[in-house]
């Protein structure tokens, strides 16, 4: 996590884009069998991967490009030009990521799927693998134990299904000298999940949201983000507070709503950072002028914070 950070940190130093940024930093993690998104992605209850993964961009219109087709709208309070793009069920691309940024900046579309998104990356140049080739050594070991656990009975299942849910979905949020923000997100999904299954991280406003007053990128159980549009709903309550305490508004009213488990990174256009979840655990990497790079560890909420 701090090497990706890194990474997007000193795009940001260089003057780069907060697009960029958080599209290598999320492509860092992606490599990285340890979490749930790309190479280490879940396998669904067949024993493939199935990808999702979207990002979204809030430039000031005065260093903005033109607006593209029905997938861009212009922000009039905030005088931001927002553009978006999203992938889901693909199985054949290394960087689930950088075909959304393909989508957004390539097609007129907001969302692709399966087997059309990954004719849609050959004719972008984006290489296709096998999709044995995206199956780490750790993510098969996980779905056979899941197997195993299936063949259990229905007493010991439950018991194991208490200990919380695996999930480890990758996000990253940015600001650049320009004012330019931008999120992504990128998942393998929930382990198990149904062939064709899409979940929060393919769906703007759900798992990712930018805007003119921040950006924000989600992980947890999909169909509650969804349900509640955790990410929009957060961003745009940044008219009113502080990220800190918007994402663990948004937390408790998922918690009301749904009752899931799920955690949230937010990001106002002051550059200021929140974060909050009500998992098992939770870790960020942040990077800001004043306090440098840090890892932190996040207890869930209800419970005294520690950095």
């Amino acid at each position: 996590m701090l090497t990706a950070t890194r990474l997007g940190a000193k795009i940001l130093q260089s003057g780069g884009s907060a697009l960029d940024a958080v599209i290598a930093t999320i492509s860092t993690l992606e490599d990285h069998p340890l979490f749930n998104a790309g190479y280490g992605s879940l396998l669904n209850s067949e024993g493939n991967v199935e990808m999702d993964a979207s990002v979204m961009s809030a430039e000031p219109v005065s260093d903005a490009m033109p607006k593209r087709g029905r997938k861009s709208q212009q922000v009039a309070e905030d005088d931001y030009n927002v553009t978006a793009g999203a992938v889901a069920v693909i199985s054949r691309v290394q960087h689930p990521v950088v075909l959304a940024r393909a989508v957004m900046e390539r097609s007129p579309h907001i969302l692709m799927a399966g087997v059309g998104a990954e004719r849609f990356a050959r004719s972008c140049g984006i290489q296709l693998v096998k999709p044995a080739a995206m199956i780490s050594a750790r993510a098969r070991e996980r779905w056979r134990a899941r197997q195993q656990q299936q063949a259990e009975s229905a007493a010991e299942a439950a018991a194991r299904a208490s200990m919380g849910m695996e999930h480890g979905t990758v996000g990253a949020i940015a600001i650049d000298a320009r004012g330019g923000i931008a999120a992504a997100t990128s998942t393998g999904g929930v382990p198990g999940k149904l062939f064709g299954r899409v979940g929060d991280s393919a769906i703007i406003g759900a798992g990712t949201f930018a805007h003119g007053l921040g950006a924000a990128s989600a992980t947890g159980q999909g169909e509650a983000i969804i349900l509640t549009s955790l990410c929009r709903e957060a961003v745009l309550a940044l008219a009113e507070g502080s990220p800190d305490a918007i994402a663990r508004e948004a937390i408790g009213e998922m918690i009301d709503a749904t009752g899931a488990e799920a955690g949230v990174i937010i990001l106002d256009r002051r550059g200021r950072i929140g974060y909050a979840h009500n998992a098992a655990s939770m870790q960020v990497a942040r990077f800001d002028p004043a306090g440098g790079l840090r890892h932190l560890w996040l207890p869930p909420i209800g419970a005294v914070r520690r950095q």
